[in-house]
Order: structure tokens, then C-alpha cells, then sequence
């Protein structure tokens, strides 16, 4: 799958997963419960995944 964004809507989107991660990096600290911690980190490092790859630059075609 392939998603074009314009410069605005990739920031927006890149705000959008900063606060996310956030409340994520909460929740896994305040979970008890170790599955249900670990499907939390899990979905944490997907989430930096996608962060990083929209840092990367675009060539402009």
C-alpha cells in the first residue's frame, strides 16, 4: 500500500503519532498485566516504525 501526503498533512500526521506514542509510552508503564504490556510495546515499536519513515524525504517526481 502506498499513501501520498502533501508536506501539511504529513506533519499533521507525524503530530498525530507523536501523541499517540505518548500516551502509549503511559499506558505501558502503568499496565500490570505482562500480555497485555507487551502487545502495548509491540504496537509502540510499529508506531516508531511509521514515524521514522515519514521523516524520510520524498523525492519530488
Amino acid at each position: 500500500m502506498q499513501l501520498n501526503l502533501n508536506p501539511q498533512e504529513t506533519d499533521l500526521l507525524s503530530r498525530l503519532l507523536e501523541a499517540a506514542l505518548t500516551d502509549l509510552g503511559r499506558e505501558i508503564h502503568h499496565t500490570d498485566r505482562v500480555a497485555f504490556k507487551a502487545a502495548l510495546k509491540t504496537d509502540e515499536a510499529l508506531l516508531e516504525g511509521i514515524m521514522a519513515r515519514l521523516r524520510v524525504p520524498t523525492p519530488i517526481a
